[in-house]
């Protein structure tokens, strides 16, 4: 059984549409995959994602004690 850890952000000055072609690049990947894919991309969209990952993976460690 997977457990399923959601983080959000406000206030990103992004446009919706240029944020999802980020996300895209990165769905379904693990997280450190994720993370390090979103580190090398150029988009300036990718920096507020990676923050929101990097909060996702600390609140699963944090909460519910995932590694």
């Amino acid at each position: 059984m997977t457990k399923l850890v959601k983080a959000r952000a406000s206030f990103v000055h992004n446009s919706p549409r240029k944020l999802r072609l980020v996300l895209d690049a990165v769905r379904g990947l693990a997280p450190t995959d994720a993370m390090a894919r979103l580190k090398l991309l150029p988009q300036r969209a990718a920096e507020p994602i990676l923050d929101v990952m990097q909060q996702a993976v600390g609140n699963a460690k944090n909460n519910f004690s995932m590694s």
